[in-house]
């Protein structure tokens, strides 16, 4: 800790040493890591994966259709900016909690639901009816309900033995993707 010295108050590198400054004020001091050799391949995927991510977050700061979708999630009282909700917006995949398909049997006109949740918004549902052999049988696109369901009506009637596993799919802006299946009783 650095007090009352003609170095309080600054931050950043000087030769073999870093100056930080805690919130309270108070400037630390300590001695900079040495280089530990190249970077591992977890290490360059990361590094890799933020300069895309920063890309976004560039990209949606500098559109007017971007800083249209990410402004009502900025909280002014963090420090946020459309930049940084935009980066964090792709740096996480939405998330499916539940595929509901409760009396399903391979009707026509089942409504199947889905919850699919992302803090800055899921933009798209799918979903799969599959058969035992992960074969298609039908999809839709799911309709958005009220905060993070949407629905799927079913079109066609399928043998009961037939439909074996609904899926979903969820899809956020920068073009995540999440995927969550049940099995049909």
């Amino acid at each position: 800790m650095v007090e009352g010295s003609g170095i309080a108050g600054i931050s950043g590198r000087i030769g073999n040493l870093v100056f930080r400054m805690s919130a309270d004020g108070v400037t630390y001091a300590q001695q900079a890591a040495g280089k530990k050799g190249p970077p591992s391949a977890a290490q360059q995927q990361h590094q890799t994966d933020f300069k895309a991510a920063a890309a976004y977050g560039r990209e949606q700061q500098g559109s007017a259709e971007g800083r249209a979708y990410y402004q009502p999630y900025v909280q002014p009282a963090r420090f946020g900016s459309v930049y940084s909700m935009a980066l964090s917006d792709f740096s996480k995949p939405p998330q499916l909690l539940v595929v509901e398909a409760d009396g399903y049997r391979g009707q026509a006109g089942a409504v199947l639901r889905v919850r699919a949740h992302k803090p800055c918004g899921v933009v798209a549902v799918q979903v799969r009816v599959l058969d035992k052999a992960g074969q298609v049988l039908e999809h839709g696109e799911a309709t958005h309900e009220a905060g993070d369901w949407w629905t799927c009506a079913t079109r066609a009637t399928h043998p009961e033995a037939a439909a074996w596993q609904v899926q979903a799919i969820a899809w956020d802006r920068p073009g995540k993707t999440a995927e969550l299946a049940i099995m049909l009783e």
